[in-house]
Formats: C-alpha cells, structure tokens, sequence
C-alpha cells in the first residue's frame, strides 16, 4: 500500500527538528514525504534543510511542495495534499512527534477495515519544553463511527485531533480542494467528509505527542493559561464564531458527495440538516456571550427552532438574557483552560 505523510511547518524553529526526526523514523517500509513550509520566518525552513541534507533514510522519497510564501493553513493543506500520491495520507505538524509506529498502526487499520476512511489515534499532551502536561483519553478501547445510524452529530461523535489523523486519499481527492475561509481548520472538514464515505476508526492507544505552545492552542488559550495574555474572552469568541462558519464547506461537500453517489439523497438531507444545526448552535453561542444585537440573534434563533433546535434555541436565550449564566459558562471555560496545564 503506497503511503505519504504530510509534514506541515509554520514558524516551528524549536520543535521542527523533532517533529521532522520523527517523520523520517516511521517504521514502514517505504513511503513519501511531503513537506510544506508555509513561509516561515524564522529558521524553520534552515533546521528542515539542514536534516534532509544529512538524515534521510533511503526508502524515503522526500517532496518539497512550499514555494517559500505564507498561504496560510487552509491553503498549506490543499497544497500538501495536491503534491502526495500515496493510497494513505498521514499529518504531522512541525511542531508534534509521532510515535515510530503511528504510521504502520494506521496502514494496518486501513488494510483490515476498507470502508474506514480516516483513522484517529489518542495522543499525549506535551508543554513547549516537551513535559507531559495532559492525555487525552477519548476512548478505553478502538472504536468505529459512522453515519449509518440517523446522525444526531455532525462528527457522529468521532474524537477529533487532525494532528492525529491519517486519511485515505479519496477523503482528499475524491472532494473539491477546501475553501479558505469556509471552515475552521482542516480536521473540522475531512472528519465529515470521511463519514460521507465511510466510517472513522479511533485507536485508543497514543501515538501522538501533541504540543501546547503559544500558536497553537484553542486561539491563544495557552497564553491566557500560563499567564502570557488576559485576552481569553476574545480569543475564546473568536474560535466560536469560526466554527459557526464551518457549514460553509459542510454544505459544499454534503452536495458534491449527493452528486457522486457517495451517500443518497435522504442521508444527504439528514446530514445537511445536522451539520445546520451545529453551525447555528455555533453562531447563536457567539451571538449570546458577545451580546449582539436582537436583530441578528432573532434570525438566528428562528432558524434553529425551523430545523428543530427549539432545545438550543431556548438554551442560548436564557444565556443572552442572563448575566449570571454567562459569568458560569466563562468560569467553566477558565477551568477547561487551566486543567490540562495543572493552573
């Protein structure tokens, strides 16, 4: 089975050269590596040379794909994924390290499960000094998701890392590349479309160590955790009006999958009303902790009754009327901020 990882760096310096070693050690046979440096400004791109000039081993195939600019992480993704020609396409960050056997564990899920489409793994959670600071347990066992059941969860409630994911090609190519701006990050979209296809599988093993560091952790929460920032608020508003965004591409990749005849006309209907659903969820959450206008709330509001959210509707309303249950949500946000940094 022809593989490629895609190695993704971005102003990295100090983590690069572990993240990239750990990319070059996979203990798989033979595979590619698709490297894409958006741009960076800092060294990053030097410590990247600087290994594949000395440690690269010969059953690796390295592809450079930056072209020295800043396309942002939408468009760095698109371009990785447009340059790999594996079946499998694993990500590594330039700022993460995967354990020797993430690779080879994802293969052998992908050999044994052809209709897993997208395989996830549990990871360890480190500082920027490399301490262990949290593991993120999802799950005691392996387990399957998928949209066969009517979703009720536009993720079918699938734990969701992409610094953990490994993907089949099809999940990539088989769609329009990704619009910028349409979504939150990369992983909010490949979930739902390996679900369009097929299930997702997650290992309950860590094969991940996922790094904490200042830009890249829920919008600068790292920073407001460790004293760095006050600006939890906005940051924190900020991450939910960009997920409200999210059905931008959800839409576009429900329809195109209802046109290829990847799912049928009914499951798209579901699937389009889920994914709806989320998205207002999203926006009316946005729209009660920062108080906008009535107007805008009310639009809002309505839509999500239309679709049957009368639940949330009325949830989010008592948030926007009520100082009180505001100040809760923020203090329960302050402890699942502080909790994985022991603050």
């Amino acid at each position: 089975m022809k593989v490629s990882i895609a190695f993704l760096s971005y102003n990295h310096v100090a983590f690069v050269g572990a993240a990239l070693r750990s990319a070059l050690n996979q203990n798989y046979p033979e595979y590619e590596l698709i490297i894409h440096d958006d741009g960076s400004n800092d060294g990053t791109l030097q410590v990247i040379e600087d290994i594949l000039a000395k440690e690269v081993p010969a059953h690796i195939r390295i592809i450079m794909a930056g072209d020295g600019k800043n396309h942002g992480l939408i468009e760095s993704f698109n371009r990785a994924m447009t340059a790999s020609t594996g079946e499998i396409i694993m990500h590594i960050s330039g700022d993460d390290i995967s354990c020797q056997n993430r690779l080879s564990r994802a293969v052998e899920i992908f050999k044994k499960f052809p209709d897993v489409m997208l395989v996830v793994s549990e990871a360890h959670r480190i500082d920027d000094s490399g301490n262990f600071v949290a593991y993120s347990c999802h799950a005691t066992e392996d387990s399957f998701y998928s949209y066969d059941k009517k979703p009720s969860h536009i993720y079918a409630k699938a734990p969701i890392l992409g610094a953990a994911a490994s993907y089949r090609a099809c999940v990539i190519k088989d769609f329009p590349l990704i619009t910028a701006g349409h979504c939150h990050a990369e992983d909010n979209v490949y979930w739902v479309r390996a679900l369009l296809k097929g299930r997702i599988y997650n290992i309950a093993e860590p094969l991940l160590c996922y790094r904490f560091h200042e830009n890249n952790f829920s919008e600068n929460g790292w920073k407001w955790a460790t004293g760095l920032s006050d600006n939890l608020k906005a940051s924190h508003l900020e991450f939910v009006r960009k997920h409200g965004l999210n059905f931008l591409q959800w839409e576009i990749d429900i329809l195109h999958a209802k046109q290829r005849g990847f799912i049928n006309e009914a499951k798209a209907a579901v699937v389009l009303r889920t994914a709806r659903a989320d998205a207002l969820r999203w926006s009316l959450l946005f729209k009660s902790l920062n108080v906008k206008p009535w107007s805008e709330w009310l639009h809002l509001g309505l839509e999500s009754i239309k679709i049957g959210g009368i639940k949330v509707a009325i949830g989010m309303l008592k948030l926007r009327l009520s100082p009180r249950r505001r100040s809760r949500y923020w203090s329960r946000h302050l402890k699942s901020i502080r909790s994985p940094f022991g603050v």
